[in-house]
């Protein structure tokens, strides 16, 4: 599509400007001239002079002109130079000056017009990213609105752009968008489940709560119940009435079994005594004191009995149900095992019962599994072992203890939660990362501490304050940063006791900061190998826990540190 402003192309004689096709109504004569200016006939200079009807002329069409065209062979690059821009303009020009229409052949307005037209937007485009389409068209509009004279003679008086983001970019915009609206919803759906699982939580120790109200409520009815097999047949048949036939047939096989094995006991009895008798070894008036040392006493309510009769002249002693004549009835005496004490399974006597402490402690060990500790994680890790060895073989002051194991480095990881050690406790594994920061673990310790501490004081009676065992190895990264969790931690109401060891080079600072008390900050000597100073934490360590554990057995709390050989007490900041 082309706009051609001069009407003919080669001239005319000024007689046939009529006989030109499609002549608008508003145009201009224009008369070359040899050697000077083109002269020109206008509306407004018709009449003033006679140009003569046989002069060489050209006609330019003085009209508006309106067209709309998309610009699609110019690339209207953006901002980031990898996207492109889209426009269609809307676009009104007209001929002021003739003249340099004709003098310049213009034969096509569009390729004058536009070409103006995309130099100025592309300088716009460039300016802005591909995400702001409005904003690019509102600046070349805004460039645009007025009345623009070109040196070509035509006049601009219109001119409206729309821009938008090609095909490419609008994917590109899309799939931004799309991707944005996933992470939005991510995140709500993270903070729904995060919450789902709180709830969760919370029901879960709810109901655990209740399991062990109710065990215990059912320990303390069957306190003083004696666990025979009468008993738990009843226990079974208060729980389960529909199973009474099955437990009626238990019973009766039961006692079937045991007046089976009374039996074979009684007549094992009897032939012991008539062999004595027989021999010569005891004597008739020897029978009751008999019956009391080897028979043992007398079961009542047996239901079986062996009778001596007194043997008559000349016949061998024998043995017969009923009343032995001139003498009281001997009945057969049950094993002490069933007149005595609960049944005991296994074949094995029982542990003997450890008392309840008076107070329980709950201990967290904070371990330092960054870099710095590469040399020492092994000790560490010996350290658990030792410390789990300590416990196991003490059950004393293992039920007075509930540990938790924590190892920090970037972040915090709760290795061992808080439990009682024994042999079957799963010792954790440690290794190395990069990093060392306080303040994570600062903040795990404030989550876990209250929340473990209320949830034991609906275990036990009496809860001890809290300790923590800390461990610093490595320089903190955040050392403005986590003094702050730290004051928060020990403005809480349940805030721990802290020991804390530092091991390694220029610890004193840090420690004292740490400790929640002066005298509860210790660090190893100078010039001391790490591995070693890591096994004069385990020392520290175990020697603490077992003084604690002791204390509170003894309804107390008594937390006093004793330097082992490689640590000693940090040196108070001046």
């Amino acid at each position: 599509m082309s706009v051609s402003l001069i009407l003919n192309e080669r001239v005319i004689s000024r007689s046939r400007v009529g006989e030109l096709p499609n002549l608008p109504p508003s145009v201009a004569i224009v008369y070359p001239v040899e050697g000077g200016p083109f002269e020109v006939e206008t509306v407004r200079t018709f009449g003033q002079r006679w140009f003569g009807k046989n002069r060489a002329c050209y006609v330019v069409d003085l009209s508006d002109h309106r067209r709309q065209a998309s610009v699609s062979k110019t690339p209207l690059t953006c901002k980031d130079g990898g996207h492109r821009f889209q426009a269609t303009i809307d676009i009104g020009f007209k001929v002021h000056d003739p003249v340099m229409v004709v003098s310049r052949n213009v034969r096509d307005a569009l390729t004058v017009v536009y070409g103006y037209l995309t130099d100025r937007i592309r300088l716009q485009a460039s300016r802005f990213a591909i995400t702001e389409a409005m904003a690019a068209q509102l600046a070349v509009n805004q460039e645009l609105d007025r009345e623009i004279r070109l040196p070509e003679g035509i006049t601009i008086y219109y001119c409206k752009v729309q821009m938008e983001p090609d095909q490419a970019a609008a994917r590109y915009i899309q799939e931004l968008e799309e991707a944005r609206r996933r992470a939005r919803l991510g995140v709500h759906v993270h903070e729904a489940r995060r919450s789902e699982t709180y709830s969760d939580e919370d029901i879960e120790d709810i109901r655990a709560a209740g399991r062990r109200r109710r065990q215990s409520e059912e320990r303390a009815a069957l306190g003083n119940t004696r666990l025979d097999f009468d008993n738990l047949i009843r226990e079974h048949l208060v729980r389960h009435p529909e199973e009474t036939t099955h437990a009626l047939e238990l019973l009766a096989r039961v006692r079937e079994t045991e007046a089976t094995q009374h039996e074979i006991r009684d007549q094992r009895h009897a032939e012991m005594v008539k062999y004595l008798i027989e021999r010569g070894v005891v004597r008739e008036v020897d029978l009751p004191g008999l019956r009391q040392g080897v028979l043992g006493p007398s079961a009542p309510g047996t239901g079986v009995a062996g009778v001596l009769e007194r043997p008559d002249a000349g016949q061998p002693a024998s043995f017969a149900s009923g009343a032995t004549p001139g003498g009281p009835n001997y009945s057969a005496s049950a094993p002490a095992a069933a007149q005595s004490g609960p049944v005991q399974w296994g074949g094995s006597a029982p542990a003997p019962a450890v008392a309840p402490p008076s107070g329980l402690i709950p201990v967290y060990v904070v371990l330092d599994t960054s870099q710095a500790a590469a040399d020492c994680v092994t000790d560490l890790g010996n350290a658990l072992r030792s410390v789990q060895t300590l416990l196991a073989n003490s059950p004393d002051v293992a039920a007075a203890i509930r540990l938790s194991v924590i190892t920090y480095a970037d972040g915090a990881d709760v290795v061992l939660p808080l439990t009682e050690v024994s042999w079957r406790t799963g010792v954790p594994g440690l290794s190395t990362s990069p990093g060392c920061r306080y303040q994570p673990v600062l903040r795990r310790l404030l989550d876990l501490v209250p929340l473990e501490t209320e949830r034991l004081k609906e275990q036990v009676p009496r809860v001890l304050r809290p300790v923590v065992f800390f461990l610093a190895v490595g320089q903190a990264e955040d050392d403005t940063e986590w003094p702050v969790a730290h004051a928060d931690l020990m403005a809480h109401k349940y805030f721990p006791h802290i020991v804390a060891c530092g091991i390694g080079t220029d610890r004193d600072r840090v420690v004292q900061r740490l400790a929640s008390r002066p005298e509860l900050g210790v660090v190893a000597v100078e010039d001391a190998d790490l591995a070693q100073s890591a096994v004069q934490f385990s020392v520290l360590l175990q020697q603490t826990l077992l003084h604690l554990g002791r204390s509170a057995i003894a309804g107390g709390m008594e937390l006093k540190l004793d330097c082992p050989q490689g640590l000693r007490p940090a040196v108070q900041e001046q």
